[in-house]
């Protein structure tokens, strides 16, 4: 409860100015591998109290996030695949590259929605889309439909999370421990077999590209018509 009870000592319009700084900084581009935007979110969520602030939490988050993709979307306009292949771009790594490429490529609309939920993918999608040459006006209202749905449902969850917290402070100690625990293990679970499904999935595509490119290297023998 000494978490809850130090975000609850700080003015609201504070919180709103942290969350807004950090989500612009956390949704441009190699900036949100490291600030965990969720997480701020979540923590000044649970200080929210009644629908107006729940709402101005919601729409700080919104507007936030949009200026940070939209941010995001004219560096990767102006710049193209320089960030790529820099310094950064390595550091981010290339799988991460290929894998935001894949969302956006996977069905525009929905994938940018869609990508503001998915870690890393929600700061290296704009970048894309910007070197793509994705028309603004077409950007733009899939990223803002995103960014309100995000905040919609991140707040909610900090204001439920808190309440349910608030309300049973007597059982926080082991029922808290056993559902930190829990949600770990879980965690790394699903992140151990996704890995090896996309390891499986690399080796497949391999294995069959593979007897493409000797059969386009076969030479052709005189009088013999190719296969």
């Amino acid at each position: 409860m000494s978490l809850l009870g130090a975000l609850d000592a700080i003015p609201f319009w504070q919180l709103c100015l942290i969350v807004g700084v950090l989500l612009v900084l956390e949704t441009t581009v190699a900036v949100g591998l490291v600030t965990p935007g969720e997480v701020v979110l979540l923590a000044a969520a649970t200080t929210v109290a009644g629908p107006g602030e729940y709402a101005v939490m919601v729409a700080v988050a919104a507007v936030a996030s949009l200026i940070g993709q939209t941010g995001g979307y004219l560096i990767g306009r102006r710049f193209g695949g320089r960030i790529r292949r820099s310094w950064v771009g390595r550091k981010i790594g290339e799988p991460h590259w290929v894998r935001a490429e894949g969302v956006l490529r996977g069905g525009a609309g929905r994938a940018i929605v869609g990508s503001r939920f998915l870690a890393v993918a929600h700061s290296l999608v704009p970048v894309i889309a910007g070197t793509l040459r994705m028309p603004l006006r077409r950007f733009a209202p899939y990223t803002a439909l995103g960014a309100v749905l995000w905040g919609l449902i991140y707040v909610g969850l900090g204001s439920a999370a808190s309440t349910a917290v608030r309300h049973s402070a007597h059982l926080i100690g082991p029922a808290f421990t056993t559902v930190l625990v829990g949600a770990v293990v879980v965690a790394l679970v699903v992140r151990a077999v996704r890995g090896r499904r996309r390891e499986a999935r690399e080796r497949a595509a391999g294995a069959a590209a593979a007897p493409a490119e000797r059969t386009a290297e076969e030479p052709v023998v005189p009088g013999r018509h190719p296969r």
